[in-house]
């Protein structure tokens, strides 16, 4: 805050915009960070960091709900497509074909998984390996199974216990996907890591034994090594875990040592560039971490509130790491090294409880259910008038604030965003009114009187009444404001 000799001083918040402040989930005003931090937000689009201003809205793919082609939740999506513009998702018991704006909804899909015998097919992850497709999923009688799609249009979803040399039923648990460097497919099988060698046709559901007590929850691949996160005892719920993250040769009788410990329950890992990110979380902690490999143990690089992402809900996106955190899409990253790293809170999931997410056509796409009857996979479109951004909170002992100045970008019909005094500590607000295309039309700032005392304050930006089709996009914000000589 910079201070004069009349007591008059003078907050900036600008470019370059940074996400949120650090631990900002750990008081409702948080103080500590860059000015142009947030203390809080949801829907935010700082990708261009120059600017501050809505996040996407969303739209549902044709065919993408239940009245459509859509009647399960989602989980695993293909993050490469098979063709140009043709991928597949698979959750409860649905193989589903999906295109960039279509879920295919004809005679063929979406294909009902139904293993002889059994019941209960519920989809978990998919992946495209030597010109086939391969899907997991658990079923009735605590088992799994493996399926394959031949495209363009022939099943086989008990393939994974029928047909391979070494075929055998899953464990009922999580079982990732992934394929390595050596052009083989491996899965988790609760706490086994299995194999399958397309060239040879040959299938071991068993072949790497972890503890006994330890369950597999994600897969990848890095470094000539496959690498594996698993939970021990893999307790949910208040109980305390301990994550692993093996590293195999995929050859060996056992994983290699060391091991690396996770501090806490594992959600999933991430690899990119030969980095291995991790999420995770403490049982003592009020806050979910995003970290990675550095050695033989965990770096910490950022904290989030929320949910952990599982094995299906995280991808790249525009270079960033994208996750899914309570139904809401997180980026953390940066789209150049020139720029500090951020972390915001990007786009809406859809409903409540979110599935599958991937970045299969160049564009996110995610799939959430009302966790009844409501099902949809959506794609980002036009602009959140749920977009919200709460600044830092700022002490200036006891002062006025006299005015604040806002710069903007050009407007366009219908944008506005609303702002909000909130000082005190929350006990109390004052409205500042607007910025909006109907009065403002063909300025780029305005400026707005307020003067209010204050021990501190923060200023919150609302959306809501704004355009979902025309952003309104903040440049930057002026406070000025005189302390006050008291007892």
């Amino acid at each position: 805050m910079a201070k004069n000799r009349d007591n008059s001083w003078k907050i900036t918040v600008a470019a370059p915009f940074q996400g949120f402040a650090p631990a900002y989930w750990a008081t409702t005003y948080p103080e500590f960070g860059n000015r142009s931090m947030a203390g809080d937000m949801t829907d935010i689009d700082i990708l261009d960091p120059t600017k501050l201003t809505q996040g996407p809205g969303i739209a549902t793919l044709t065919n993408g709900d239940q009245g459509g082609a859509v009647s399960t939740l989602m989980k695993g999506i293909l993050d490469i497509p098979t063709a140009s513009d043709t991928a597949y998702a698979v959750g409860g018991a649905k193989l589903y074909k999906i295109s960039s704006t279509t879920v295919t909804s004809d005679g063929t899909w979406p294909h009902t998984i139904d293993k002889a015998v059994v019941t209960g097919e519920d989809g978990e992850d998919i992946i495209e390996y030597q010109g086939n497709v391969y899907y997991t999923y658990n079923h009735s009688g605590s088992a799994g199974d493996i399926g394959k799609l031949t495209e363009p249009s022939t099943f086989d979803d008990d393939w994974g216990s029928t047909t391979p040399t070494g075929a055998a039923t899953l464990q009922d648990a999580p079982h990732p996907l992934c394929v390595g460097d050596d052009d083989i497919m491996y899965f988790g099988n609760g706490r086994y890591v299995g194999y399958y060698d397309g060239i040879n046709n040959v299938i071991s559901v068993d072949e790497l034994d972890l503890m006994a007590d330890a369950q597999v929850v994600d897969i990848g691949y890095a470094g000539g090594k496959v690498v594996i996160a698993a939970n021990l005892p893999n307790l949910t719920g208040n109980n305390a875990n301990y994550g692993v993250i093996y590293f195999w040769d995929g050859i060996s009788e056992s994983w290699e040592e060391p091991t690396i410990e996770v501090p806490g329950r594992i959600g999933s890992i991430l690899i990119r560039g030969g980095a291995i990110y991790v999420f995770y979380t403490e049982l003592s902690s009020s806050a979910y971490k995003l970290g990675y490999v550095q050695g033989n143990t965990i770096q910490e690089i950022e904290s989030f509130s929320g949910s952990l992402p599982l094995f299906y809900q995280k991808t790249i996106f525009k270079g960033m790491i994208a996750w899914i955190s309570n139904a809401k899409v997180h980026l953390w990253g940066t789209r150049t090294s020139d720029l500090p790293v951020q972390h915001s809170q990007y786009m809406d999931c859809g409903h409540a409880t979110a599935g599958g997410l991937a970045n299969t056509f160049g564009s996110l796409v995610v799939a959430s259910t009302d966790g009844s009857t409501n099902f949809k996979i959506s794609k980002p479109s036009g602009y959140a008038t749920s977009a919200r951004w709460y600044s830092l909170t700022f002490p200036v002992a006891v002062s006025i604030i006299d005015k604040i100045r806002v710069h903007y970008n050009a407007l366009t019909t219908d944008a506005r965003v609303d702002f909000t005094l909130r000082y005190n500590r929350g006990a109390s607000t004052l409205s500042l009114g607007d910025v909006r295309y109907a009065n403002e039309s063909g300025t780029l700032r305005k400026t707005i009187s307020i003067g209010q005392e204050v021990d501190d304050f923060r200023l919150e930006l609302s959306w809501a009444n704004g355009s979902a089709s025309n952003p309104l996009d903040i440049r930057m914000i002026e406070i000025f404001g005189h302390s006050l000589e008291k007892d």
